[in-house]
C-alpha cells in the first residue's frame, strides 16, 4: 500500500479538524468519481450482462432453428433447459469472498478459468443429448451452447482489460476510513493493502489516542485526525465505509464512537481483533479476508440509490418540460413587480451536509433577502413582495429546485433542506433533535414526508423542529419507489390547501 506520509503528523491533539489539514495525497492515493460502484456492485452487473448473454444466445440458436422444434405447449423443454444452464452458469461461476470483482478481475486467468469451465460444461451437455435425443437436437443446442461459451469468453477478457482503468479513474471504486488505529487495526490494514487492485482504497485512520499505541502513520496510511473529525471529512471528501477497529469487548469505546458516526450515509463495520472468529462464518459479512459485523447500513444502497437518481431524472424532466411557460411567466411578473433578480440562491445544507446553493424565484425585496435564514418569514411580513407572497402561498417559489435535482444535489422526494447551521431566530435545530443530522443520510428533497403532512412554513418552537425531523428520519426509514409516488401525489393537495404557507 503506498504511503500518504507527506501528511503533516505533527497536529495538535486539540486543534479542530478543518479541509485544509488534508493532504492533496489522499485525493491522489484514492481516485474519485462523483459516480462510481463498488466492486461487489460491478461484479452484480458484470456477471447479470453475463448471464444474459447466454440466454440470448439459447434463444436466438431455438430462433434459427425453427420454434416448431421446440414447441412450448408440448412441454417447453427447451426454454426450460434454456433457463436452467444460465442460472447453474450464473451459481457455478459464483465468486469466493476473497475475490471481489470474482472472474472480471484485473488478472486474465479470471478469463481462461471461463474458458475451462466450458471445456468441461460442454461435454457433459451434449454427450448425454446426443445419446437420447439424437444427432439432430445435438446440433440445435450446439446452436447456442458454442456462441455462449464464445460471448461469455470474449466478454470477461473484454471485462479484465477494463478493469484496471476503471480502478485507476475511481469508476470502480470503494472508498474506505479506518476508526480506531494502533494494535488494533494492524491486521486489518494487512489485508486491505492486499484488495486494492481490486478498487479497495484506505483513506485514512481517525483515531482518539494520541500515544505511541497509535502511532501517526501506520501500514502506509497516515491517522488523519480524531473519531469526532471524520463528519467534517466526508463533506470533503467523500467514502463509503468506516471500518470500526476495537475489540468487540470494547463496548464503551464503541457506542462512543457509533454516538458520533450514525448519522452518516454510509456503511460501519465492526472488525474483531481477536485471533479467531467469535461466531460462525455465516455471521460475517466479508471485504476480502477481512471479516466484518454489520452495525449500520446507509438507507440506500447501491441499486437503490441508482433507482431513486432515476426516478429523480426522469419525474424533474416530466415535470419541468409542461411547466416552463408557466415559469418563464413567473419570472416576467417578478421583473415587473420589484427591482432586482429572478432568482434567489441560497445556502442549503444537503447529503452528509455538504452545503449547496439551492435555487428559488425570489419572493423578498432584493435589499431585505435573507441569505442566512435566520429569521422566519411570517404571516404579513413586510419583506415579502406582492407576487412573491402568492409564489409562497402556492408554493412555485420552489419551481427552480428542479434544476437542483437535475444536477443531482436533491431528489424530488426527501427531507427539505435546512440553511447551514439552520436556526430559527435564537433556536439552533442540532442543539434541539440530537439526531437532527440523520436527516442528511439522503439527499434533500422538494417535498417531503413532513411537508405532506402539514408541517410547512416557519419553525416558531423546538416542538416543531423535533416534528420536522422524527417525519424526516421516518421517511428514511420507510424509503421506496412506491413511497415517493405517495408523497408526490399528496403534495398539490397538500399545496392546494396553503395550510402553513407563508
Amino acid at each position: 500500500m503506498r504511503s500518504v506520509g507527506s501528511v503533516s503528523t505533527n497536529r495538535d491533539p486539540m486543534r479542530p479538524f478543518s479541509p485544509s489539514y488534508i493532504s492533496p495525497a489522499a485525493e491522489a492515493y484514492a481516485p474519485q468519481m462523483r459516480y462510481h460502484l463498488s466492486p461487489s456492485t460491478f461484479l452484480g452487473f458484470a456477471r447479470g450482462i453475463e448471464t444474459a448473454l447466454i440466454a440470448s444466445c439459447l434463444l436466438f440458436a431455438w430462433g434459427l432453428a425453427g420454434f416448431h422444434h421446440m414447441p412450448i405447449l408440448s412441454g417447453g423443454l427447451w426454454l426450460v433447459a434454456a433457463a436452467v444452464l444460465s442460472m447453474g452458469w450464473h451459481v457455478l461461476t459464483r465468486p469466493d469472498a476473497q475475490h471481489l470483482l470474482g472472474g472480471f478481475g484485473t488478472c486474465k486467468r479470471h478469463a481462461r478459468q471461463g474458458l475451462r469451465l466450458w471445456l468441461i460444461i460442454l461435454p457433459l451437455l451434449l454427450g448425454p443429448i446426443h445419446a437420447a435425443l439424437g444427432p439432430e437436437a445435438t446440433g440445435h443446442a450446439a446452436m447456442g451452447l458454442l456462441p455462449a461459451a464464445c460471448t461469455t469468453v470474449i466478454w470477461r477478457y473484454l471485462v479484465a482489460t477494463r478493469v484496471p482503468g476503471l480502478i485507476k479513474r475511481g469508476f470502480i471504486s470503494q472508498r474506505i476510513i479506518v476508526a480506531g488505529g494502533g494494535r488494533e487495526a494492524h491486521d486489518t490494514l494487512v489485508k486491505l493493502a492486499q484488495l486494492r487492485r481490486q478498487g479497495v482504497h484506505v483513506l485514512g485512520l481517525f483515531d482518539d489516542r494520541e500515544t505511541a499505541r497509535s502511532p501517526q502513520v501506520q501500514n502506509g496510511v497516515a491517522k488523519l485526525g480524531r473519531v469526532a473529525d471524520i463528519p467534517a471529512f466526508l463533506q470533503r471528501s467523500p467514502f463509503d465505509l468506516i471500518i470500526v477497529t476495537m475489540p468487540p469487548t470494547a463496548e464503551k469505546r464503541i457506542s462512543q464512537m457509533l454516538s458520533v458516526l450514525w448519522e452518516l450515509p454510509v456503511d460501519i463495520r465492526l472488525a474483531p481483533v481477536q485471533a479467531g472468529l467469535v461466531f460462525r462464518p455465516r455471521t460475517y459479512s466479508w471485504l476480502g479476508d477481512v471479516a466484518l459485523l454489520d452495525l449500520f447500513d446507509r438507507p440506500l444502497r447501491a441499486h437503490d440509490a441508482l433507482l431513486k437518481r432515476g426516478f429523480d431524472l426522469l419525474g424533474a424532466a416530466m415535470i419541468l418540460l409542461p411547466l416552463a411557460p408557466i415559469m418563464a411567466l413567473i419570472a416576467l411578473a417578478i421583473k415587473l413587480d420589484s427591482v432586482g433578480p429572478v432568482f434567489f440562491r441560497q445556502k442549503r445544507e444537503g447529503y452528509a451536509a455538504r452545503a449547496f446553493n439551492v435555487w428559488k424565484f425570489r419572493t423578498l425585496h432584493a435589499d431585505q433577502t435573507d441569505a442566512e435564514a435566520r429569521v422566519p418569514v411570517t404571516e404579513g411580513d413586510s419583506r415579502v413582495t406582492r407576487i412573491g407572497r402568492w409564489l409562497r402561498a402556492s408554493s412555485l417559489d420552489e419551481l427552480p429546485q428542479l434544476f437542483n435535482v437535475l444536477d443531482g444535489s436533491m431528489s424530488l422526494v426527501g427531507p427539505r433542506p435546512h440553511a447551514v447551521g439552520a436556526r430559527s431566530f435564537e433556536i439552533a435545530f442540532a442543539s434541539v433533535v440530537r439526531s437532527y443530522g440523520a436527516r442528511h443520510r439522503v439527499k434533500p428533497g422538494i417535498t417531503g414526508w413532513a411537508q405532506v403532512n402539514g408541517l410547512r412554513g416557519p419553525v416558531q418552537t423546538p416542538e416543531d423542529i423535533r416534528r420536522r425531523v422524527a417525519l424526516d428520519l421516518e421517511y428514511i426509514d420507510r424509503w421506496s419507489i412506491a413511497f415517493d409516488l405517495r408523497i408526490l401525489a399528496l403534495t398539490l393537495p397538500t399545496v392546494l390547501q396553503g395550510k402553513n404557507a407563508v
